[in-house]
C-alpha cells in the first residue's frame, strides 16, 4: 500500500508509490491487449485484494489516481474493443470507508465487464476466488496484486494462484522486515514473520540487514510453492527507493508464462527511463573509474556495477562476459541467454542493447548474428 497514515481514506503517495502505480497500470495496458488477441483466452480476472481507496494526494497536495482507478479505466476501455471477451475485476480493502470512496470513482459496468468491491480480510477473499478457478474462471487468465502494508504474506491463500495459469505481483516490504524482525517480541508478530519467510525468527535475525538474503528467501518460496522448479516458473523483482536512496520494497512479478515475464521486465525498464530502478545515481548509472591491476602493475579502466540500478550498458556487459571473442553468434542464441536474467529485458530492448555492445565493446552487429570483440567487460 502507499499510505503514510494507513487509516487515512485518502493517503499521501510518495514518489516511489506513484512509480509503482505507473508500473502496474502500464503493465496491465500491455498485458490485456496481448491476452485478448489469444483465441484460447476467454477473458481476464484482475484482483487487487488490498486496493485502498484508489484516490491519493502527492507530496504537493494534488489529487492523483492510484492503481485501482488507473487499471479499471484501462480494462474498461479495452472491453469496448474486445466485446467477445469477459473481464472480472475485484477490489478489496479491509477499511469499508476506502471501498465506499473507490466505488464512486469506478467506471460503469458493462455486459462483458463485471466489477466486484469487497471489504474483508484480503486472504479470505483470495481463498474464496481461488475455489472458483475450475468453474467460473475456466479458460481465463488472472493477474493478482498482493500489496500489504507490511511484510506479511499468507502463502496458503495464494496457493491456487501460484498453481494455476496466471500472474501475481507481490509487494515485498523488505524494509519493514529489516527494521522490525530483530525487535519482534510478541508471539503474533514473530508468527507473522515466520509465516512470511517460512522459517524461524532466529534465522531471520541472522540475516541482519542483508536485504538480498530476505529477497532470495521470498523468491525461493515462490519457486517452491509453484511446483515448477525446472526453470518453467519465472520471477522478476525490482526495488523501489525512497528519497534517501533506501530500498522500501521490492515489486515481485511471478508467472509461468514466458511472455508475461519478459513483458514485465521491459515495462519496468521503460517506467524507470531505461534503468532497472528509480534510484538516484550520478551519470545515469555509469561508474567508470581507474583501478590498479595488481597482476600487471598497470592502471586500467574499470566499472563499478550497481545491481540495484542497472543500465543498458550493464546488459551489454553481461552479454560481453558470456560471448567475448565469439564470431557470428546467432541473435536468437543471445536473446535466449538474456531472457533468463531476472531483471534484464529482451522485448523492446534488443536494438538498444546491440547499440551498447557496439559502442562500449566494439561488437559488429549483423542482420541475424553478432560478432563479439575480445574487449574486457
Amino acid at each position: 500500500m502507499s499510505s503514510s497514515k494507513k487509516n487515512d481514506v485518502i493517503s499521501v503517495a510518495p514518489p516511489h508509490s506513484i512509480k509503482k502505480f505507473e508500473l502496474i497500470s502500464e503493465y496491465v495496458k500491455a498485458w490485456i491487449n496481448i491476452l485478448m488477441l489469444n483465441k484460447k483466452c476467454r477473458g481476464i480476472v484482475y484482483i487487487d485484494c488490498m486496493s485502498n481507496s484508489g484516490v491519493y494526494k502527492d507530496d504537493e497536495g494534488n489529487e492523483i489516481k492510484g492503481t485501482p482507478l488507473l487499471v479499471s479505466e484501462i480494462i474498461a476501455e479495452a472491453m469496448t474493443r474486445y466485446t467477445d471477451k469477459q473481464a472480472y475485476i475485484y477490489f478489496n480493502d479491509l477499511d469499508e470507508r476506502k471501498i465506499d470512496l473507490l466505488e464512486t470513482r469506478l467506471p460503469k459496468k458493462a455486459s462483458n465487464l463485471t466489477i466486484y468491491t469487497e471489504s474483508m480480510d484480503a486472504n479470505v477473499l483470495l481463498r474464496k476466488i481461488g475455489s472458483q478457478f475450475s468453474t467460473m474462471f475456466s479458460d481465463m487468465h488472472f493477474l493478482l496484486v498482493y500489496d500489504p502494508y507490511d511484510a506479511h504474506i499468507e502463502w496458503d491463500a495464494m496457493m491456487p494462484f501460484l498453481k494455476n495459469w496466471g500472474e501475481i505481483i507481490i509487494n515485498h516490504m523488505v524494509s519493514d522486515t529489516i527494521r522490525a524482525a530483530k525487535m519482534a517480541k510478541k508471539p503474533e508478530v514473530i508468527e507473522k514473520y515466520e509465516e512470511t519467510y517460512q522459517t524461524t525468527i532466529d534465522e531471520l535475525i541472522s540475516f541482519g540487514s542483508d536485504r538480498e538474503a530476505f529477497e532470495k528467501k521470498i523468491e525461493q518460496i515462490i519457486l517452491d510453492l509453484s511446483g515448477r522448479k525446472n526453470g518453467r516458473y519465472y520471477v522478476a523483482a525490482f526495488p523501489f527507493f525512497n528519497s534517501n536512496n533506501s530500498v522500501v520494497y521490492n515489486l515481485i512479478h511471478c508467472t509461468g508464462h514466458q511472455t508475461g515475464f519478459d513483458l514485465f521486465k521491459s515495462t519496468a525498464w521503460k517506467v524507470f527511463d531505461d534503468q532497472s530502478s528509480g534510484k538516484h545515481v550520478n551519470n545515469s548509472g555509469e561508474y567508470d573509474q581507474l583501478t590498479f591491476d595488481t597482476l600487471t602493475g598497470e592502471i586500467v579502466s574499470g566499472r563499478t556495477v550497481d545491481d540495484t540500478c542497472y543500465t543498458v550498458r550493464d546488459i551489454a556487459a553481461y552479454l560481453q562476459k558470456k560471448f567475448k571473442g565469439r564470431q557470428d553468434v546467432p541473435k536468437d542464441e543471445v536473446k535466449a541467454y538474456l531472457f533468463e536474467h531476472p531483471v534484464f529485458p529482451v522485448r523492446d530492448y534488443s536494438n538498444k542493447t546491440y547499440a551498447a555492445l557496439k559502442q562500449y565493446y566494439g561488437a559488429v552487429i549483423h542482420r541475424s548474428t553478432i560478432t563479439f570483440s575480445d574487449r574486457s567487460y
